[in-house]
Order: C-alpha cells, then sequence, then structure tokens
C-alpha cells in the first residue's frame, strides 16, 4: 500500500491539472512584465488610421489571482469581452479596442478591456 500512495498521488495531480494551460497574451504590442508591479494599456489591433477617435468608451474587466507557490496556475472570474463593454456603454458601432493589464507580484492581477465607439 505505501508503494502505491505516490503513484495515486501522482496521478491525482495530473487529473486535476490535465485542462490548465498557460495564458499566451498576444496582442500586436505588449511591453515587458515588471516583476514587482506591472502597469501598461496598449492597443488591440495596430491598424487604426483613418478610425474616428471620441464618441462614448466602455469597459469590461476580470480579475485573476494566481497560485506562485504549488501549481504555477491562476484563477479568473468576470468576463472582460469587447461585447460586454460595448453593451455596458450603450456602444452600437465599435471603431477600435484597446487593454489594460494591472498585475502585482504576479500574484494579483486585473484586465481591462476599453472599447470606443458610437
Amino acid at each position: 500500500m505505501k508503494a502505491t500512495r505516490p503513484l495515486i498521488l501522482a496521478a491525482m495531480a495530473v487529473a486535476f491539472s490535465s485542462g490548465c494551460a498557460s495564458v499566451n497574451w498576444s496582442a500586436p504590442v505588449q511591453p515587458p512584465r515588471g516583476l514587482l508591479y506591472t502597469h501598461y494599456r496598449a492597443p488591440l489591433t495596430a491598424e487604426i488610421a483613418g478610425v474616428p477617435t471620441g464618441g462614448k468608451t466602455g469597459t469590461a474587466s476580470t480579475l485573476y489571482v494566481r497560485d506562485i507557490l504549488v501549481t504555477g496556475q491562476g484563477l479568473a472570474w468576470d468576463d472582460a469581452s469587447i461585447e460586454k463593454a460595448a453593451r455596458e456603454a450603450g456602444i452600437k458601432t465599435v471603431h477600435y479596442a484597446d487593454y489594460e493589464i494591472l498585475e502585482v507580484l504576479g500574484i494579483f492581477g486585473e484586465f481591462t478591456v476599453r472599447v470606443h465607439g458610437e
């Protein structure tokens, strides 16, 4: 029984972490992240030439926490979609969108999508 205990624990660890994947942030512009504190804002598209500015602005955010000691995995909640940001501000036509990341110690973070349009 003692010989199978590590095998059972290893199988459980694999089973509980098999659906997890690291997040690969991909955007046209992404500055490097800081070790203690990160806060930046960047466009979701690099091609905004001729796009109207002004009008309404809507935001949608998601919060997340990361377990850096045991699993390295994170837990995020809420909806940070362009659709939600536009709906919250009553925007019918989206001209462009950008995002903002705030992260503290790699443990706590907030991801915000900001939508601009009419």
